[in-house]
C-alpha cells in the first residue's frame, strides 16, 4: 500500500513540477489550449499530491505565491534559485531539470541508479550531485543524450523534450493514480518512437 501511495504520490509531484517549473506561453502555438469540452462537475476529481495549501509551508520566496511552487520545495524537490528567490519566469536548464526529475523520481519511490559515469563528456565542470543526476536520467531511460557523448547540460529544455522526459520517466512508474497500471500492453506511443533526442 505504503508503495502505491509513493507512486500516486510521483505521479502527481510530477504535474506539480511541470505546473511550477513551466513559463506559460499563452501566445504560442504551441501552447494553445485545445477545444472546450463541456465538463460536468460529476465528471471532475481533483487530485493533489501536497498536502493541504494550510499545512504546506510557504517556501520563502519573495518572487512568487504559488502554492504549487511551496509544494515543490516542501517536498525538497526545488531549492530556489536563492534562499529567496525562485525565479518562476526563468528558463529551465537541462542540468536543472535532471535535478528536478531525479529528486521527484526518488520520492514517488523509484529505485535511481549510481549515478556512474554514462559517458558523457560535456558534465564534467558540473557539481557532482548534477553529474549523478543526469547519469542517473540515462541510467532510467529518461534521457539518451543530444548525441551519444553528450548531454548539452546548459541549454534551456524546450517543451517537447520534458514531454520526452515525463513521458519515459513514467514508463518507469509501474502503478499509476489509485494504485493501478495504467499501461496498455502492446501500444507505443508517439514520443516513445521519437526517441532521438534527451
Amino acid at each position: 500500500m505504503l508503495s502505491h501511495l509513493k507512486k500516486r504520490l510521483g505521479v502527481l509531484t510530477a504535474i506539480a513540477v511541470m505546473a511550477a517549473l513551466v513559463p506559460a506561453l499563452a501566445t504560442s502555438v504551441a501552447s494553445a489550449a485545445p477545444a472546450a469540452v463541456a465538463v460536468s462537475a460529476t465528471d471532475v476529481t481533483t487530485l493533489s499530491a501536497c498536502p493541504a495549501s494550510a499545512s504546506t509551508p510557504a517556501a520563502g520566496f519573495t518572487d512568487t505565491t504559488s502554492t504549487d511552487v511551496d509544494c515543490i520545495a516542501y517536498y525538497g524537490i526545488t531549492t530556489g534559485v536563492t534562499a529567496t528567490t525562485y525565479e518562476p519566469s526563468a528558463n529551465i536548464p537541462r542540468w536543472q531539470m535532471a535535478l528536478y526529475l531525479t529528486r521527484a523520481a526518488d520520492k514517488a519511490g523509484h529505485t535511481l541508479g549510481s549515478g556512474a559515469d554514462q559517458g558523457f563528456t560535456d558534465i564534467s565542470g558540473y557539481s557532482a550531485a548534477i553529474q549523478t543526476a543526469i547519469n542517473q536520467l540515462k541510467q532510467l531511460g529518461v534521457t539518451l543524450g543530444t548525441t551519444t557523448t553528450t548531454y548539452s547540460p546548459a541549454d534551456n529544455v524546450t517543451r517537447e523534450e520534458m514531454a520526452m522526459f515525463l513521458e519515459r520517466l513514467g514508463d518507469n512508474t509501474t502503478a499509476g493514480v489509485g494504485g493501478e497500471s495504467d499501461e496498455d500492453a502492446g501500444v507505443t506511443t508517439q514520443l516513445t518512437i521519437n526517441a532521438t533526442d534527451t
